[in-house]
């Protein structure tokens, strides 16, 4: 978000290197899991 107010930045470039980081972590894998069966996350902050 903050990205845009950046003179030079590439906003849209920021945010797919930010959200690529999400799949290597072991809450992306919980909360997709548990979405897919359909019950509460159990996040431990990882």
């Amino acid at each position: 978000m903050n990205a845009r107010y950046e003179p030079g930045a590439n906003g849209l470039q920021r945010e797919v290197e930010e959200f690529g980081k999400c799949f290597g972590k072991a809450d992306f894998k919980e909360g997709t899991t548990a979405f897919v069966e359909k019950r509460k996350a159990n996040f431990r902050g990882e």
